[in-house]
């Protein structure tokens, strides 16, 4: 018997062994997913919620079972809640937005520090809201005391206390847009109530 070896070329080795030479690829690793730090500002709490409002609901101790659901802008960091009447947007149009950040950013707050309800696209009285977002203060602009189920007169520019909350009615930002006499002195007025509640 002889010994000789027989050494098959190359072209035909791989096409005997084609599914075993060939090593699969290690599994690729997902890539990572990186969350859009504005899908934060943008929460809907329900009995559903996910697990980072759960956490939060908790933390200020908000029964929300009973309540459906409350669609709001912000992360109410600082407890400021801010209703609003808006009937062609989801939360707030772009130049009252632009505004109402301005007014913000001068009481030294961010869009995160609060809670903006458009209670246009969403009916809830005062009782609902302050039962699942527990503020210590609540600006309401051009939105009746009626509309919020709470006996109280609409008394623009005073702060009115209710238990361990602060309401101040306000005309719509919409009349405090531009640089005419009427909205310099709405912002006026808006903004005297504003530096004594935040001892600007």
């Amino acid at each position: 018997m002889s010994n000789e070896k027989t050494i098959l070329p190359n072209s035909v080795l791989v096409s005997l062994y084609k599914d075993t030479l060939v090593l699969p690829e290690l599994a690729q690793k997902q890539p990572e997913i990186i969350p859009n730090p504005l899908d934060a500002q943008i929460k809907t709490l329900d009995t559903h919620a996910p697990a980072a409002v759960q956490i939060e609901t908790e933390k200020n101790r908000t029964p929300i079972s009973d309540l459906g659901q409350i669609k709001y802008l912000g992360e109410h960091l600082k407890q400021v809640t801010i209703i609003v009447k808006d009937e062609l947007a989801v939360y707030l149009n772009e130049n009252d937005l632009t505004l109402l950040s301005s007014i913000l950013s001068a009481c030294k707050l961010t869009l995160a520090d609060i809670a903006l309800i458009n209670v246009a696209q969403q009916k809830l009285s005062l009782h609902e809201i302050l039962n699942v977002l527990p503020s210590k203060l609540v600006m309401i602009f051009d939105v009746s005391s009626a509309t919020l189920k709470i006996k109280l007169p609409t008394t623009l520019y005073k702060s009115i206390q209710l238990g361990d909350t602060y309401l101040l009615f306000s005309n719509s930002l919409s009349l405090m847009q531009g640089g005419d006499q009427s909205a310099k002195l709405e912002k006026g007025k808006l903004w005297a109530i504003l530096k004594s509640l935040f001892q600007l």
